[in-house]
């Protein structure tokens, strides 16, 4: 009998206890693949608009770092040919010098002029006679130092007036007027750094008022419409970027001014207008940040 049960035992078919065990275990099978469907369940053809927007975004927002890290590059190289420019000047100045000195030829002394104070020049005893008001009086002064071409031995004497006193009249103040690249870094720093832009563009103004042939003029008015584009200016914003299209086709900014010109042009409501202004900067400036852009934006129009 005993036997018998280990026989039947062994004689139990291998497919059957698989089968309990993968049951057991809970197995599932694999589901069909089905055509046209991805392995993260999006179907294609899905719209990119919105990765098209951020990336348009960070675009944007590097295109604004690198702009602010060319201005610092703009500025540093004026710093540096100034600094050039003084050290040469200098170096000038002191060779002169020594050739001069080499030479045994002095360098010319301004004469010094010596004002005696009205008090010293009273005299020493009263005047017993009238005084004529419209006739100089003849006040002996004492000379204790000689000053080159004053005073001369054989004039000892100083014409003084009585009633003819001079005027003293109050030192005018100046008003401070920066440098070039002092108020064009004012201007910048009031966009870029302190984000005032009513006040830039007030710099910017005054910049373009004190130097009209200055060599920051077409980064002024291209930073001048940045500044009315964060202050939802869009006409002024326009007029400035135009200016630099229009007036200034070879400058630096002509790239960027054309793209935003184009930007802005969309903001009007001019569609067709701002599509091809940002053809054009495609075409004329191609493999450029400013092209970049120009393509990103012409597709999220689309």
């Amino acid at each position: 009998m005993k036997h018998f049960l280990a026989t039947l035992v062994i004689a139990v078919p291998a497919s059957l206890l698989s089968t309990n065990v993968m049951s057991a275990a809970g197995v599932v099978e694999a589901q069909p693949y089905l055509p046209g469907q991805t392995s993260s369940g999006v179907q294609p053809g899905s719209s990119s608009n919105d990765a098209l927007v951020m990336l348009l975004d960070q675009f944007r927002e590097m295109r604004s770092e690198l702009e602010t890290l060319r201005g610092l590059v703009e500025e540093q190289n004026y710093e540096l040919n100034n600094l050039k420019r003084e050290s040469l000047d200098r170096y000038t100045d002191l060779d002169t010098r020594l050739t001069s000195i080499s030479s045994g030829q002095s360098a010319p002394i301004a004469p010094v002029v010596v004002q005696a104070p009205v008090a010293a020049l009273a005299p020493a005893t009263p005047v017993a006679a009238p005084i004529n008001a419209a006739a100089p009086v003849t006040v002996p002064v004492q000379v204790q130092a000689p000053v080159a071409d004053e005073l001369t031995p054989q004039q000892p004497a100083v014409s003084i007036p009585v009633n003819d006193t001079p005027a003293v009249s109050a030192p005018s103040v100046q008003p401070t007027v920066l440098t070039e690249q002092q108020q064009y870094q004012l201007a910048l720093d009031s966009l870029l750094q302190d984000e005032q832009y009513q006040n830039a563009v007030t710099e910017f103004d005054k910049y373009l008022s004190l130097y009209p042939s200055g060599r920051f003029i077409t980064n002024a008015y291209y930073w001048k419409g940045q500044a009315y584009v964060n202050l939802a200016m869009m006409e002024e914003a326009r007029l400035a970027f135009e200016t630099i299209v229009t007036q200034y086709p070879d400058g630096r900014k002509v790239d960027d001014a054309m793209y935003s010109l184009g930007t802005v042009y969309d903001k009007l409501g001019n569609a067709e207008r701002a599509q091809q202004l940002l053809r054009q900067v495609q075409s004329r400036f191609p493999n450029t940040s400013a092209a970049n852009l120009a393509d990103i934006y012409l597709r999220s129009m689309n």
